[in-house]
């Protein structure tokens, strides 16, 4: 009877509650041994250009329905749209218990490449904020109407370099722990330090950091599961990368005008690594002792030296990008198993390529089948994937194709996407959602694909003219979805 009680009895399912907080991350599953729940987790709290009455509604939802007390919380990533209900809603969190948070690896102050790429990170944001400010500053002094006046094509320049700007202010809002910074003077803060400032992290809570490779099970009430830690890399180079035509999908072909300048920025090339603020290209910058610089020399050929004291601002479009992709790729991603049925739930954060192809980068992990410990590679993760929480709210970068959705070949995929026109930045619809990778994932899970978003909305531009959605999937998606609308969340169940 006393070896009968110390034996946990074990998780038979996982109900997945997505939160409709907009274009952001806010989940919370319940671990349940038949109808009882035994653990439960949350998984960051975040939405773009949300207000604290949209997140009050619904974290005192999450309070009555964990009745305040979470096991395990998971912060993915610093990005405003998966944080700043944490703080938008603190007076709530404050009387919640988090009895256990997780963070990567790169949030650990004792953990010297940590703080070196905050370090480097602090310096970016601040080039970047400093950038975002003077083009603020320009535009409302109509410099753009000025500079471009003689210009036939002046409206569209002048259009073009407006949208470029409301670009770079979108990127800009996501990096809530750069705001704290530049508020303080000091270099951006962790995410521990954002989570006690937020209430959630108390006294009694114990911290722990991951690293790609580490496995975690025997945690108390979720006997019969393990959990992955497949990312973020502690490499630079997976760290910068954000999409390659081969890794990733095709973007869309119809790009919103307003994205124009933006991607026009990004092609341009600038100092490679993280850590680059250069605001020229390399051909251009001044060398030893030689005042004949060679951007002046160039200004001058072109006869625009007149706008040297801005232009070099644009640039800061690439940067900007970069650092944001990088600070995707930090994402803490999971595989969360049944130990028995071998089944995946996948939840990526917003990792971008070079998180995902680390993953193929030599990791194993062990697993333990018919009482055998086995070390398995990634793809035997992907191939036993169930569930599917798409990384970066259904962008073409955020899910990576030969080596992350291709692989998922089980037969019973359940598919849930973060994404929500009512709550997004205007230049996100160039590349949200992505129509390849949501035809290849609505044919997969035959429709079992949940949006946080109103799929009325949506679903016109998933069906563009390169794509083909099997009229018996749709009719699935729009069934599954239904019960669920005009409520604060979405929900299924993952059996193991």
């Amino acid at each position: 009877m006393a070896k009968a009680a110390r034996t946990a009895a074990k998780v038979t399912s996982i109900k997945i509650r997505m939160y409709r907080g907009g274009t952001g991350d806010f989940f919370v599953l319940q671990f349940k041994s038949k109808a009882t729940v035994t653990f439960q987790m949350m998984i960051d709290c975040g939405c773009i250009d949300a207000t604290k009455q949209h997140f009050t509604d619904r974290v005192t939802d999450l309070k009555a329905y964990t009745k305040g007390k979470i096991d395990l919380l998971v912060v993915t990533h610093e990005h405003a749209d998966h944080i700043n209900g944490f703080k938008l809603a603190a007076d709530i969190f404050k009387d919640i218990e988090f009895k256990k948070v997780w963070f990567a690896w790169t949030e650990d102050d004792e953990d010297s490449f940590a703080n070196d790429l905050r370090k480097n990170y602090s310096e970016l944001d601040k080039a970047i904020r400093m950038a975002v400010d003077k083009l603020n500053n320009i535009a409302g002094n109509n410099y753009f109407e000025k500079v471009y006046a003689m210009e036939g094509d002046k409206d569209e320049m002048i259009e073009g370099r407006k949208a470029f700007v409301n670009s770079m202010n979108a990127l800009n809002d996501l990096n809530m722990a750069g705001s704290l910074a530049a508020v303080t003077g000091r270099p951006k803060p962790t995410m521990v330090e954002i989570m006690k400032q937020c209430n959630v992290i108390k006294n009694n809570t114990v911290v722990e950091f991951l690293n790609p490779g580490d496995v975690k099970s025997r945690l108390a009430g979720a006997a019969g599961i393990r959990f992955y830690v497949l990312g973020p890399p502690r490499n630079t180079t997976y760290l910068d990368l954000e999409h390659s035509e081969e890794g990733n999908y095709e973007k869309r072909e119809k790009k919103s005008k307003v994205d124009f300048a933006l991607v026009s920025a990004l092609n341009a090339s600038t100092a490679s690594g993280t850590t680059s603020l250069l605001p020229f290209e390399h051909e251009y910058e001044k060398t030893g002792s030689n005042e004949s610089v060679a951007i002046k020399k160039y200004y001058d050929t072109e006869g625009d030296w007149r706008k040297i004291d801005y232009d070099w601002l644009f640039s800061a479009g690439s940067l900007a990008m970069r650092y944001e992709a990088s600070i995707n790729n930090t994402s803490l991603a999971l595989a969360i198993q049944f130990e028995d049925s071998e089944r995946v739930l996948l939840f990526p954060g917003d990792a971008e390529l070079g998180n995902w192809e680390s993953w193929h980068d030599g990791l194993e992990w062990p697993v333990k089948i018919n009482g055998q410990t086995e070390k398995k590679k990634i793809d035997y993760f992907l191939s036993k994937t169930v569930f599917y929480k798409i990384g970066h709210h259904v962008s073409q970068n955020g899910t990576a194709k030969g080596k992350g959705s291709e692989m998922m070949t089980s037969d019973d995929l359940t598919v849930m996407a973060t994404l929500d026109f009512r709550r997004i930045k205007p230049n996100w619809l160039s590349t949200m959602p992505n129509d390849l990778l949501c035809e290849e994932l609505i044919n997969k899970s035959k429709g079992k694909f949940y949006f946080s978003g109103l799929r009325d909305k949506i679903m016109p531009n998933v069906k563009t003219d390169r794509v083909t959605i099997k009229k018996t999937h749709e009719a699935t998606l729009n069934k599954l979805n239904k019960p669920f609308d005009g409520k604060f969340f979405i929900e299924c169940e993952v059996e193991g």
